[in-house]
């Protein structure tokens, strides 16, 4: 009996170049700054919000009318099917079988309406807004990943946040800044609420890490407190305070020469950051080659707009806080 000849398994040799092209298609890549939409971005923004309030509103009426309409129908019915024994059951069943109908049918074609339109305004705005805050001087390959998120893993061994339970996040763009890589993203951690299926924030923002050239052990955490200390770090227990003038706080190992580490000049500069406005409070931790920023916003940044307009001044602040960081942390 003949052998059947054996197929070789094919072996298919895939490039970096492929590799990262079908990594950027499943995290929905959208490069920014190159095609932007004429007139600002809290004018193009104000007239997709206004578009979809608008659908909103005009829903919530229609409902409102259709829920009129199937009470009186079902008065109605059951009037017929009380007061007309013989042939008011008839017509009482037709009133709600055609009701039901009704709004099944409804239900049925509106059901993916808001949303959907809902998804394509939050796609648009964050693009918008992205357009705007990362067109920032010294900044290039902007790439924004839509579909990519942040695991714990990605913030705990930063070892600024502890108990943390859980984290979401969005909108992480990815950029070169004087040609070192860069990635902003907004985050949100959480801990174990009060009672057993609640979370309480630790911290929501925009979340910044980059590389540094730093060469030191352990790690430094500097504070930047505003008017409300809030979102403060709770995992520096073996940590000691090692300055504190104002606002403004140096964490890190007892007897450890921060001014030698982190350098005068950086120190110095990173005192004329303010908390102002939007911006809650800033953390940043240094470790040897890794720098991450935790800088806390109000809900004028970290939810998006749908029945009030866009506070314009919120992002214009956002932008000057990333670029002002990133001139004082990328030398």
């Amino acid at each position: 009996m003949a052998k059947k000849k054996e197929k070789k398994a094919e072996v298919k040799i895939v490039t970096p170049e492929e590799d990262q092209k079908k990594l950027e298609e499943s995290l929905d890549l959208v490069e920014l700054v190159k095609e932007k939409e004429e007139g600002t971005f809290d004018e193009n923004v104000e007239k997709e919000r206004a578009n979809i309030f608008a659908i909103y509103k005009k829903a919530r009426v229609q409902n409102n009318i259709i829920m009129v309409i199937t009470v009186v129908v079902m008065i109605a019915s059951l009037i017929f099917m009380t007061q007309f024994p013989t042939w008011g059951p008839i017509v009482g069943g037709v009133l709600i079988g055609a009701a039901f109908i009704f709004l099944v049918v409804h239900y049925i074609l509106t059901k993916n309406l808001f949303p959907n339109t809902t998804k394509k305004y939050i796609k648009y705005f964050i693009k918008t807004v992205d357009d705007y805050v990362f067109d920032i001087k010294g900044a290039s390959e902007q790439k924004l990943y839509a579909e990519k998120r942040y695991a714990l893993s990605d913030t705990l061994g930063d070892k600024v946040y502890k108990d943390v339970i859980d984290c979401a996040s969005r909108n992480i763009v990815s950029f070169k800044y004087q040609n070192k890589d860069v990635e902003v993203g907004e985050l949100a951690l959480y801990k174990q609420g009060a009672k057993k299926l609640q979370k309480a924030v630790l911290f929501v923002g925009k979340y910044m890490s980059l590389k540094n050239d730093m060469h030191f052990e352990d790690r430094y955490i500097v504070t930047i407190k505003g008017e409300t200390e809030t979102d403060l770090p709770n995992d520096i227990e073996d940590l000691v305070v090692l300055s504190e003038q104002n606002k403004f706080v140096i964490y890190g190992k007892e007897g450890a020469k921060f001014e030698k580490d982190l350098g005068k000049e950086l120190i110095e500069n990173l005192k004329s950051v303010e908390c102002t406005g939007a911006l809650v409070n800033v953390n940043i931790v240094f470790w040897a080659e890794h720098t991450a920023v935790y800088l806390s916003y109000d809900d004028s940044i970290v939810a998006i707009p749908f029945d009030k307009k866009i506070n314009k001044d919120s992002y214009v602040q956002l932008k000057k806080n990333i670029t002002e960081l990133l001139e004082i942390l990328v030398k």
